[in-house]
């Protein structure tokens, strides 16, 4: 199936390239959609591996949503940005850390995958022994909880999500009350998987538009409609999941905060891995960020993010005004759950190649070698070649640490008001 061109009967803004304007998006090519795409990302990410890579895919997947809306899309990468592991999400031309956010409301893009993930953020006035809470948290697998007559799988050891217990280190002296009441904390990191492949089935089976930069899967009107509502059954599912886990495992808590982190936060707007710091669903605006199990985990009171001061440091200013955008980034709100995926290999150059199987992605060295070391005797070339890849899944990783802090406090993304360290860690 291809794109509706001249199907809408509405009038559209022409699309600004260089010093051209796009008014027939049947005869745009996959450099020109590419170029419309780099124009609208706006990234504050750092300068590492995986998130040149994240930058590089978003490339096709929003040059991709550009030409099947025939109309305007944007993403702002965090701090954090990086590369998804989903590899559905990846071949569809997806990175991670960042908001996506497109004009018509009555569609949407299945391929994003939304999964409801999402931290609860709980206070407690005394630690269980840990031989307990590993009994009660084993003693899940044998004895599934139900909710909305649905049979929770518990997966507190499935990849990042976890259970995890802290003691303050410092706690705000602007908070009365709120955070400086507690002893202990905890969080619970978690989705919905019970329900995730329902909305992940969507991408197999929706309307197929082939772009200059591969395929990708649209729904309209009605369909759109019934996709979104299913979306807030599972986001509703997956709250409501997280905080019945947590009270099978820690029994007695105070929910403080309880918000998602990836999925759709309105039918133009989807955020992977990144809070909405004004969300609207209620609530205090206390967001954790967590890094790793050997870092402190940050609290921070959600402000309004970008500030126009902000947005001239990075040099987004002046290309926000020009596309219409200003007022957008001033309202982006956005703020990381963590620290991302880091890449841990020294590959500094990226060369895509857009292929039937999606995009492959060759990672070398630039000449000459980065260390002397690395070449060997009278051939100048370095000790390792090059490598090319479809799914940086396979990549080795970890996570990035306290550098992802100092950017969101650097750039002003919201208020730090509590730090907690690190007591125990369950993945059972």
């Amino acid at each position: 199936m291809t794109a509706f061109f001249g199907s809408r009967n509405c009038s559209r803004p022409r699309l600004v390239l260089g010093d051209f304007m796009i008014d027939s998006f049947s005869q745009v090519s996959s450099e020109e959609l590419l170029q419309l795409a780099e124009d609208r990302i706006f990234s504050l990410g750092p300068r590492d591996l995986a998130s040149a890579l994240s930058y590089q895919n978003m490339r096709y997947g929003l040059g991709k949503m550009i030409y099947a809306l025939e109309d305007d899309a944007y993403c702002v990468f965090g701090p954090d940005a990086t590369i998804t592991r989903n590899k559905g999400r990846w071949t569809s031309g997806y990175g991670y850390g960042g908001v996506i956010h497109w004009k018509d409301e009555n569609v949407t893009f299945p391929d994003l995958r939304p999964n409801g993930c999402g931290m609860l953020l709980m206070g407690l006035h005394d630690l269980p022994a840990r031989d307990e809470l590993v009994k009660r948290a084993a003693q899940l697998n044998d004895r599934n909880p139900v909710l909305d007559d649905i049979e929770v799988e518990p997966d507190l050891g499935a990849g990042n999500h976890f259970l995890e217990f802290y003691e303050p280190m410092q706690i705000s002296k602007e908070l009365p009350g709120t955070l400086s009441s507690y002893d202990y904390f905890a969080i619970l990191h978690g989705s919905g998987p019970e329900l995730k492949e329902e909305i992940y089935s969507y991408a197999d089976g929706g309307n197929k538009v082939e772009t200059p930069l591969g395929e990708t899967t649209v729904l309209y009107g009605d369909e759109a409609d019934g996709y979104y509502a299913k979306w807030e059954k599972l986001e509703s599912f997956s709250k409501r999941r997280r905080e019945l886990l947590a009270e099978k495992v820690v029994e007695t808590y105070d929910p403080i905060s309880n918000y998602t982190h990836q999925g759709l936060f309105s039918r133009n707007e989807a955020r992977l891995g990144c809070y909405d710091t004004m969300d609207g669903s209620g609530g205090n605006h206390l967001f954790p960020l967590t890094l790793r199990w050997d870092t402190p985990v940050y609290i921070f009171k959600g402000e309004s993010n970008l500030s126009e001061e902000v947005l001239q440091r990075l040099g987004f200013l002046e290309r926000a005004e020009r596309l219409g955008l200003e007022e957008d980034l001033k309202e982006i709100n956005i703020l990381p759950h963590g620290g991302g995926y880091e890449i841990e290999l020294d590959y500094q150059n990226i060369e895509v190649t857009n292929t039937e199987l999606g995009n492959v992605f060759t990672l070398s060295n630039p000449e000459p070698a980065v260390r002397v070391d690395e070449v060997e005797a009278e051939t100048g070339v370095t000790e390792f070649g090059g490598m090319s890849i479809t799914n940086p899944r396979e990549l080795p990783y970890t996570y990035r640490g306290k550098k992802v802090v100092r950017k969101a406090m650097e750039f002003d993304l919201s208020n730090l008001v509590g730090k907690l360290r690190p007591l125990m860690t369950l993945k059972i």
